[in-house]
């Protein structure tokens, strides 16, 4: 009993580390521009089996397997939400291949390997290689805000690192079955086709219901959220009942339908699906990692190595160039798809609960496949994470840096600023919904978005100008708030700021960082009127003349917070209340 009592004390402490790690690896991860499953693994590994602070098998007990196993199915949900067909113009043809032949070239070369380099049984061997065909999107979304490809290499990318994880995951669920049962090749493709029927079928049933109650309002706006994310773990539950570990599948195809229907809008539940996500994420790695045995890690990492060599320049390749024959794809463009697969979370998530599924059915034991994944998953994450950048710009498929400013607002004045930094080489973007402000953007021969604010032309607008930031420079409350909710959704929260309001506008709810200091939409307006804007350098600003952006070469502008710097030129707008001649 007190044992019992002191284990259940520390089971508070554990989830408190687990989260405060989960989210603090993936903030330090984004402040140094690093892959965040590096820091979680890390983490994970130190206060685990290196400082002893967490024990999840003890501390979770059998309630651990079928919620790793969830958390991932919850994050494939999350990444199909971010899935759009019509955002797809090329590279259909080659995400099947890659998801189908390229997924049977992987494991087949890996099966091989590990046959020749692990004293494993055939059986076992095949087993690594179908988890080690997995991708993901835990690890190839944030691999690809780095490098930035082109399209369509960067769809195809996304596309294929969620797609793959139930396919691969089903194969190695086959391979499992066929070790524990010894079934034949016959009932392994017919087990393969059940288990992605049933989870496609239980994804499309439940997003029609979801759909339909959605679009008849009968979920209200405060349950809109919770009620999908009960909607993805009833579809997981419902697969696996049909066939087993069917809810990847199931998950998977949720998220991709409830993104592609046009019914209702759904972008408020990618926002929550994405807060969610990297919650998950974050606790998925920091457990995992936690359950590593170091020691045997260490014994398979000469052989994991090699076996990770060939699938990094060898397996990738050879999958890749299979599923671009007779493609169009541009050559340049199928040398950087070879080199970016990287191991992810389900590889991880998997091979744990097949390591103790194979001791449970009494199958052959195969305790160095939990440590040969994991240092997959390791290595090619930093492996692809240090080189993402330089082979996207070294094949010429990295998109610009962006460096541009989108000035939103449905006020003249904000001609008048962008055609100043327009002639100061500043890439700008004029954002409104007058038509009187877009006419004369146009007419100045600044470029101005004349459509709609949620439309997806706005993203694509967004990259192809190369914006940065944006300032909302406007006291329409519901115009800012429409604007901010899209721009922020794209360029995210800390890129967007927005002009203060007036002392006396108490309504006026400040949605981005606050730009140009102190200084209120009514005095901006107020002083654009009067005395107009200018470019002057920082150490020979007038009492008049009020900062707003610094600008720091290279065809980069900054909004001023603080005090001028002297040396710099930075555009100004020029108070007449300070004008003393």
């Amino acid at each position: 009993m007190i044992h019992l009592i002191a284990s259940e004390s520390q089971l508070p402490r554990s989830i408190a580390i687990i989260l405060l790690l989960g989210v603090g690896c993936q903030w330090a991860a984004n402040r140094l521009r690093v892959p965040g499953v590096l820091l979680l693994l890390t983490a994970g590994i130190l206060v685990g089996p290196v400082f002893d602070l967490i024990r999840p098998e003890d501390e979770f007990g059998d309630v651990l397997f079928p919620a790793v196993s969830l958390a991932v199915g919850l994050l494939l949900f999350e990444g199909g939400l971010g899935l759009k067909v019509d955002r797809l113009i090329d590279g259909r043809s080659v995400i099947l291949r890659l998801v189908t032949v390229g997924a049977v070239v992987t494991w087949l070369i890996g099966w091989a390997v590990s046959s020749l380099l692990f004293d494993i049984s055939t059986t076992n061997a095949a087993l690594l290689g179908a988890i080690l065909v997995v991708s993901g999107p835990t690890v190839v979304i944030p691999l690809l805000h780095l490098a930035r490809p082109r399209e369509p290499g960067g769809s195809i990318l996304r596309w294929e690192g969620i797609v793959i994880d139930p396919v691969g995951a089903t194969l190695a669920i086959v391979v499992l079955d066929t070790a524990t049962s010894g079934s034949g090749r016959s009932a392994a493709a017919l087990q393969i086709g059940i288990t992605l029927g049933a989870g496609a079928l239980a994804g499309v049933v439940v997003a029609a219901i979801a759909i339909v109650a959605l679009s008849a309002h009968v979920i209200p706006d405060h349950l809109l959220n919770p009620a999908m994310l009960a909607a993805a773990i009833v579809a997981f539950a419902a697969a696996n009942e049909i066939a087993p570990e069917a809810g990847l599948m199931a998950t998977t195809t949720l998220g991709i339908v409830l993104a592609n229907q046009h019914r209702v809008p759904n972008g408020e539940l990618t926002a929550f699906s994405e807060d969610v996500g990297y919650l998950i994420l974050g606790t998925l790695f920091i457990v995992l990692g936690a359950m590593v045995d170091l020691d045997s890690l260490v014994d398979v990492l000469p052989r994991a190595l090699i076996l990770i060599a060939v699938l990094v320049l060898v397996a990738r390749p050879v999958a890749v160039w299979v599923s671009t024959l007779g493609s169009g794809l541009a050559r340049n463009d199928r040398l950087f798809l070879a080199w970016m697969a990287p191991r992810g979370i389900v590889a991880a998530s998997v091979a744990t609960v097949f390591s103790q599924t194979l001791v449970d059915e009494g199958a052959e034991p195969f305790p160095e496949l939990v440590p040969i994944v994991f240092a997959t998953v390791i290595v090619t994450v930093a492996v692809y994470g240090l080189t993402a950048i330089p082979v996207a710009r070294r094949t010429r498929v990295a998109k610009t840096e962006p460096n541009g400013l989108a000035l939103v607002s449905n006020h003249r004045f904000a001609v008048e600023l962008a055609d100043l930094l327009a002639a100061n080489d500043i890439p700008v973007l004029v954002v409104s919904t007058s038509t009187e402000v877009q006419r004369e953007s146009f007419a100045r021969g600044l470029l101005a978005y004349d459509r709609a604010i949620d439309s997806h032309d706005l993203d694509l607008t967004l990259d192809g100008v190369g914006i940065r930031h944006a300032i909302l420079l406007t006291d329409d409350e519901n115009f800012a708030s429409h604007a901010a909710h899209h721009l922020s959704e794209h360029l995210g929260r800390a890129q967007l700021f927005q002009v203060q309001p007036d002392e006396d506008d108490d309504d006026f709810e400040m949605r981005g960082r606050a730009a140009f200091g102190d200084l209120t939409f009514r005095t901006l307006a107020e002083s654009a009127r009067a005395g107009g804007f200018a470019v002057v350098d920082g150490d020979a600003l007038g009492p008049g003349d009020l900062a707003l952006f610094r600008l720091d070469g290279d065809h980069v502008a900054s909004p001023v917070n603080g005090a001028p710097e002297d040396g710099r030129p930075h555009v100004v707008v020029r108070s007449r209340r300070f004008d003393t001649t």
